[in-house]
């Protein structure tokens, strides 16, 4: 038994708020590594949130959730709605203070690099896929909280909120050596319908 599961009556799924923006960013970094730590990669470990956590909350927290224990976050769940209308957001909002706070940054490692190559990537349009799945996901859990199921309950919540606001389809991007992750994903009714450098799940809501 895991201690996710022996804990698990101390786990609770909530909806996010601003303020967990720095516990976000933490499970961000410690899951940013094909799911595995990677805090020793980075010189600043702010960097992966930026791209792949942070902005959700800041654009619509109603549809992104938590998961809590004993008042500490230890999982999310970030989604955006309309994949068009957040690209819109975050060139009008988010892609400038992003910018403008590293104008100075200089990579020190690999993941550095591989960090602005990615925010260089995520500024262009997505592909025609976010027309038909026009929602997405990034969902993370530090290990010690997984095994116990929390990830299907981050997800349900999610879905759920979303499938009440009358969003059609979702997709998300994974690494293609989380073979966990990619698991979980087929589990919970994604199927792969591209492939962008990392496969592309997707499932109608």
């Amino acid at each position: 038994m895991t201690n996710a599961a022996r804990n698990g009556s101390d786990m609770k799924v909530r909806q996010a708020h601003p303020s967990d923006e720095a516990a976000i960013s933490y499970i961000c970094v410690c899951t940013a590594d094909g799911g595995g730590d990677a805090r020793s990669l980075y010189s600043r470990l702010d960097l992966p949130g930026l791209i792949w956590a942070v902005p959700y909350l800041h654009f619509n927290p109603a549809h992104c959730f938590v998961l809590e224990r004993d008042n500490s976050v230890v999982g999310y769940i970030v989604t955006a709605a309309d994949t068009r209308a957040y690209e819109q957001w975050q060139h009008a909002r988010w892609w400038p203070q992003v910018n403008e706070g590293l104008r100075d940054f200089t990579p020190e490692t690999e993941a550095d690099q591989n960090f602005l190559d990615a925010l260089a990537q995520n500024q262009q349009p997505a592909p025609d896929y976010a027309d038909q799945y026009p929602a997405h996901l990034h969902i993370n859990l530090l290990p010690e909280a997984q095994g116990g199921g929390f990830g299907q309950k981050l997800m349900h919540a999610a879905l759920d909120q979303l499938r009440a606001d009358g969003v059609s389809g979702i997709h998300l991007g994974v690494n293609r050596n989380n073979v966990r992750a990619i698991g979980f994903y087929k589990a919970m009714g994604f199927e792969q319908v591209a492939d962008e450098g990392a496969p592309i799940f997707a499932r109608a809501l």
